[in-house]
């Protein structure tokens, strides 16, 4: 053991033994690791860093030295039930596991306490050195964080390791109390035993079929080329100018050019203030040529974002998608993902049906129903809303019989097709407008603005409770928000009012998928079972043949456990399907 005023420097068994044995004796302690890359599949985890509560010395464990023999002795320590602080825990815990170390709750991640903090506003940022030196007043040096940590380490090189070890329990120190102030205790345990799903679904990640995902990526090439045929063809008439020297039928317009696009639209009495789709939307069902601009688009879209880039995330280790899990990346609570945006693959089945299991395993994929709809009732005290879900009735059944008067058995497809835009739009008070734009994007269903004004203005007659939730939200003039749960969202400004109403309910939802991911990662632990996914409300495994049955059951249970722990007048129903790729659900 070899050491310097303010750490030392584990490189054999023995002194492992010991710096253990110290460290085991302190209720806290602060964890952090240094790593050859910032990929856990594959670059190395170099040194581990620990030090205890209220001291300055920290314990350093070269792993290159110590190698596997290690790996018993820090199992047994990081399964007490000490609380070990982390800063971006995730990254760490994936190392960690890599290395065959997996660390028992509790934990504590500085990173998520602040963004939970500070949800909603935009901050300078969670690293680590602006919360030592927002919180503890203190100025990191981080110069050596992307230096070379497979070499031989200098002592620059340890001093900067021991430092960010240091500043760790006192983080948590000093945002435990005002994460107590703002209510968010609660709230803080729950992302913080969500951290072993979130380590599983990145590390498991998703099986891609190239081959199918290839020659989708044809045929959407060809239908993005007749589609951009069909719109140059429509917008040719509008082509101003001289004719060129093959003539003007061979003259096309950019249609990446925002500006030429626009002034196309005009030039054939489209009324487009611009060419967003927000813009365009409520024109199409009037201008044909609107209608094939977004068709267009979305085609391309299909293409370039996803079509042609997704077989480059096929990692080269294990030849799967590993996307990044974002705990707190919508200010509501909710995930977001990157590299790749696994939430938004479209729900195509051509698209879906290329993410399938390893040979011998299935997919076992459940999701809420209608969860959105559930927590606006619980929200609201919505009397009728709550009664029918408490009495199994199918909601968009019931709405479609309330806005257009016919008895519920008279109702047909299409008219419930409409009652799902009614009903997800006007939980969070979209004009009729807006209404008339969603139905139609989204469902595909054609209804006039006088419809929708008729339809919105009797779906709040009959759901009184909703209108009062409303109304009541509308006046508060509040700057912050809260989910069930009691995750807390702040405005510095004047908030909308679809951000007041959406984020407990959005909020909420998250609240239960998250309460759910958790549960499941103890549940499945050791079982074969692995988590590999989760996109808005829902959750998908990868389970071996014979025990898919089991693993089933046990998601279905589980999300609606998670689902009662938050939601006491509304039933929760998850649907569970096993498969054979993720399209089948």
């Amino acid at each position: 053991m070899t050491g310097a005023k303010d750490y030392v420097l584990v490189s054999d068994v023995q002194a492992l033994t010991a710096a253990l044995s110290d460290l085991s004796q302190s209720r806290v302690i602060g964890v952090d690791t240094e790593t050859t890359g910032l990929d856990p599949l594959s670059d190395k985890l170099r040194l581990v860093q620990l030090t205890a509560e209220g001291s300055d010395r920290v314990f350093i464990l070269d792993m290159f030295r110590l190698g596997d023999q290690a790996v018993p002795a820090l199992r047994a320590f990081f399964d007490r039930d000490q609380v070990k602080v982390f800063h971006n825990a995730k990254f760490d815990l994936k190392f960690l596991r890599r290395a065959g170390v997996t660390v028992a709750q509790p934990v504590f991640d500085t990173m998520l306490a602040s963004q939970l903090l500070t949800a909603g506003y935009q901050v300078a940022g969670h690293g680590l050195e602006d919360l030592a030196k927002q919180y503890l007043g203190l100025n990191l040096q981080k110069g050596y964080q992307m230096s070379d940590w497979s070499r031989d380490l200098t002592d620059d090189q340890l001093e900067y390791a021991a430092q960010d070890a240091t500043v760790l329990p006192k983080l948590r120190a000093a945002l435990i109390p005002l994460l107590v102030r703002h209510g968010l205790i609660n709230t803080a345990k729950l992302e913080f035993d969500c951290l072993d799903a979130v380590v599983d679904m990145e590390l498991n990640g998703m099986r891609l079929a190239i081959d199918r995902w290839k020659h989708l990526t044809q045929q959407l090439q060809l239908d993005m080329e007749r589609a951009a045929s069909e719109l140059q063809s429509m917008l040719r008439e509008a082509i101003v100018g001289e004719v060129s020297l093959f003539g003007a039928e061979y003259q096309t317009i950019n249609l990446d050019s925002t500006q030429q696009v626009l002034d196309a639209l005009r030039s054939l009495g489209v009324p487009a203030e611009g060419t967003s789709r927000a813009q365009l939307a409520p024109l199409a069902g009037d201008y044909p040529v609107v209608a094939a601009l977004l068709n267009y688009r979305e085609v391309a879209k299909k293409v370039q974002a996803f079509a042609e880039s997704l077989p480059s995330y096929a990692h080269p280790v294990t030849g799967r998608i590993h996307p990044t899990y974002h705990q707190l990346g919508a200010s509501t609570g909710r995930f977001s993902c990157s590299d790749p945006n696994l939430q938004q693959v479209p729900r195509g089945a051509e698209f879906r049906s290329c993410f399938i299991p390893d040979e011998g395993y299935k997919m076992v994929i459940a999701d809420y129903s209608q969860i959105e709809l559930r927590v606006a009732a619980e929200i609201s005290k919505d009397v009728r809303m709550i009664a029918a879900y408490q009495q199994g009735q199918d909601l968009h059944r019931l709405t479609a019989s309330l806005v257009t008067g016919k008895p519920i058995d008279e109702v047909t497809g299409g008219e419930r097709q409409a009652a799902k835009a009614v009903n997800f739009g006007l939980i969070y008070a979209m004009g009729a407008a807006g209404l008339r734009a969603y139905a139609r994007n989204t469902y595909g269903v054609e209804m006039t603005l006088e419809q929708a004004e008729t339809f919105r203005s009797r779906f709040f007659d009959a759901y009184r409770g909703l209108e009062r939730w409303h109304r009541a939200v509308s006046t508060s003039r509040e700057m912050s928000t809260r989910t069930l749960g009691g995750r807390l969202r702040q405005w510095r400004t004047d908030p909308p009012l679809t951000g007041l109403l959406n984020t407990p309910v959005q909020g909420t939802a998250a609240d239960i998928v998250k309460k759910a991911l958790a549960m499941l990662a103890n549940a499945l632990s050791g079982t074969g079972v692995r988590i590999i996914g989760s996109v808005h409300d829902e959750i998908i495994l990868e389970a071996p043949e014979a025990k898919a049955e089991w693993a089933s059951s046990t998601l279905k249970s589980t999300m609606e456990q998670a689902g009662r722990h938050y939601l006491t007048l509304v039933p929760v129903i998850a649907e569970v399907a096993i498969a054979d790729s993720w399209a089948e659900k």
